[in-house]
């Protein structure tokens, strides 16, 4: 059995951190959650063993980039979810120091495979 990985989830809509949530701890995967950048910021200040983070950017304004930016800054890695596909999108997740990004909806088993990843690149 692999170790509980922890996983940062930042999205404003809360259904969606509620199922993503339930999704990812019914794998194993420890979560937090964030619904507001107030919350993130106190995530990112508290939680020091989050391993990874999947930031959904849906709501947020420009300065969920900043956000971003502490992500990479305290070398955890992050995934961007984006409502649609973009290249603005795409190169702006990338240049704060995202991993990728994923449409919605998001696929579980995809999403798995690529946190599952990320870990390991790590260790």
């Amino acid at each position: 059995m692999r170790p509980r990985i922890s996983v940062l989830l930042v999205n404003r809509n809360q259904r969606n951190l509620e199922l993503l949530a339930a999704s990812l701890s019914k794998e194993g995967y420890a979560t937090y959650a964030a619904a507001t950048l107030e919350a993130f910021d106190q995530a990112l200040m508290t939680e020091d063993n989050v391993e990874v983070a999947l930031v959904d950017i849906t709501g947020f304004d420009s300065s969920i980039w900043e956000r971003c930016e502490q992500l990479r800054e305290s070398r955890r890695p992050f995934l961007v979810v984006s409502p649609r596909q973009s290249a603005a999108i795409q190169q702006a997740s990338l240049s704060h120091g995202s991993r990728g990004v994923m449409i919605k909806p998001l696929v579980i088993k995809e999403l798995m495979r690529l946190i599952q990843s990320i870990v390991e690149e790590q260790e």
